[in-house]
Formats: structure tokens, sequence, C-alpha cells
């Protein structure tokens, strides 16, 4: 669906030069919710704004649907657009346009036939509730209202891919929730490729099936959410998926082990069965239950006073019923 070759991108202003982007790939299923999360200045936004052209990449190649945007002339990239939805962190509404007008918008750019564009926007009206809307302004609107007709407006043209630059960035958690349960619903039904820029690990747990962590304009890490999740693999990663926290050396006397568990062992005994088969004392430090993708992922800390080779042992055990394990002190 979309494959992103060797992309890169560099701001210049007069002698000066910011790499934004350095030598990123990409592959994109259809069908997936996709997301791309890093800090502030990592090169998200750059990197989505590429995929439709808003930016000109500075080399590389991007393949959507068995197109590469890059070779397009003015004409053919318009034509293309029609088939990428997007949606932003501001709305980017017309405010002096009521909300039926905001959605037929693109429509009547496309010169379509009236009775079709009243249709399509009722239609769309009904997808996203706000059919009580429909003349209203959007100064009338919530944050989440003027969301909703912003993905109402992305979707007019039937797209193939739905680009969402920091889409809930600006509303409050409980709108943010509302509308990612929009855009899961759009996929499921619409089996539209979505696209989600974000800074939030919360984001990224309820809707993504696959992340890609991005730092300094280069991905550090790319893979299934619920992998990258349960054992992130830098400091980078760790930062967003996990809430650090300090061991008191003075209390510790055996090693401290981080432990994800996987596949359904959230529900399993499974430290009763290590202190049963290795007769040892566990002592859990913390620990809670995430869900990511409805999927459970239990995660303890414990601490084990026990000689290397038994821990070697217990860490094999662990690892042959699904837990991952993680060495934070010996």
């Amino acid at each position: 669906m979309i494959r992103i070759s060797n992309l890169s991108k560099v701001y210049t202003k007069g002698r000066n030069k910011v790499v934004a982007l350095q030598d990123i790939n990409l592959h994109i299923n259809k069908g997936d919710i996709y997301g791309i999360i890093g800090l502030s200045g990592a090169g998200k936004s750059s990197l989505i704004r590429c995929i439709n052209r808003i930016e000109e990449p500075t080399s590389g190649d991007i393949w959507v649907n068995d197109i590469n945007m890059i070779d397009l002339n003015p004409t053919q990239l318009r034509k293309a657009r029609k088939k990428i939805g997007m949606i932003f962190q501001s709305f980017n509404l017309l405010y002096s346009k009521t909300v039926f007008e905001n959605i037929a918008f693109p429509l009547r750019l496309d010169k379509t036939p009236e009775k079709i564009i009243k249709e399509k926007v009722n239609s769309l009206l009904e997808l996203v509730e706000l059919t009580d809307k429909i003349h209203a302004y959007p100064a009338q609107l919530s944050g989440g209202q003027k969301q909703r007709v912003g993905i109402a407006r992305a979707l007019a043209n039937d797209p193939d891919v739905l680009l969402c630059d920091e889409a809930t960035s600006a509303l409050d958690p409980k709108t943010t929730q509302q509308i990612l349960n929009l855009l899961k619903t759009i996929n499921k039904n619409f089996g539209l490729t979505i696209v989600v820029i974000t800074h939030e690990m919360e984001v990224i747990k309820e809707i993504c099936n696959r992340v890609a962590i991005l730092e300094s304009g280069r991905i550090i890490e790319e893979g299934n959410t619920i992998d990258i999740f349960s054992q992130p693999g830098n400091d980078i990663t760790k930062h967003f998926v996990e809430q650090s926290q300090e061991l008191p050396e003075e209390f510790l006397k055996g090693n401290v082990l981080n432990l994800s568990f996987m596949h359904g062992t959230a529900h399993e005994p499974v430290i009763s069965k290590v202190v049963k088969t290795f007769n040892v004392d566990v002592n859990i430090l913390s620990g809670k239950i995430e869900f990511i993708q409805e999927k459970q992922i239990g995660k303890l800390t414990v601490e084990i006073n026990v000689e290397p080779h038994k821990l070697l042992d217990i860490i094999k055990y662990l690892e042959e019923n699904h837990v991952r394990v993680e060495v934070m002190k010996k």
C-alpha cells in the first residue's frame, strides 16, 4: 500500500541546512493502522507531509498504491491526492463556511454534481454523528466536533489512505477516545489504511497494529505494536512505553528482572510455578496490566536472590513460557 524507500528531507535557509529526515525506509500494508511516534522535532510531521508531497522530499521514493508520488507532475499529483485524505491537529476548517460546505469543499473542487454532493455529505455526517450540526459554523463547535468535520471532509473523495497529523493532540482525553474509536470504525468498515503521527504512546496502544519510533529524523525501531511495547529495544523507545522507576539499592539483595507476560500468560500463575519449580523466593517490586489492541500484557518487576547459574535456568524457564525477560540488576 505505502512503501517509502531511502527518503530524506533537508530544509535549506540561506547557508543553513536542517536535516529533518534521513534514509527513511517503511512498508505499510493495506488496512494497517500504522503509528509513527517521536518527540518534538523528531521529523514526524515532515514524514507524513512527504507522503502526499505537501512537503517535497529531498531524495528517495514514496509509493502509494503502486504509484511513485515522486514521479508525478502537478496534474497527476492532484489526481493522486484525491485518494489520500488528511486530518490535522488544528482542524484546518473554513470558518466562514458551514459544516455542510466544509465537507462538500473537496467535492465542489472536483465539480461533483450537487445531488451527489448532498447525498455524500449527509452520509458522512451520519458516520461522524454530526447530522444535527449540518448548518452550524466551526466557531459553534467543540474541538472534538471540529475534528469530526475534518475527518468527514477527508473521507469525501473515498480515499484509500488517511493521514492523521497529531489529530488528537488538541483534544481532552474523553474526546480523544471518541476520535480514536471513530478511526477504528472507519478502518474496520472501509478497509482504509491509516497513518497516525503522534507523540502520545496511549494513542499508539489504542489503535495502531504497527509502529515506528522516530528520533532525529531516523527510524530507530519498527515493528508490531504489541512487540515494541512489551520489549522496547532502546532508551528512546522505553521513554514512550515505560514509566521508569528508581529502585533503592539499599533494599535490593538479589537479581532484578523486568517481566512481560505475553500470549495469554497474563492469566497464568507463572510466578507461582517458578517458586515451586526452583524453590526460590520471588519479591514482586511493582506490577501492572496494559491493554494493546485489546490484548493483555502483564508487566512485573521482581527480585530473585539466586546464584548466576540458577538465574539462567529461571530465565530460560520464563522465556519457554512466553514471558519476556530483561535483567535490570545482577
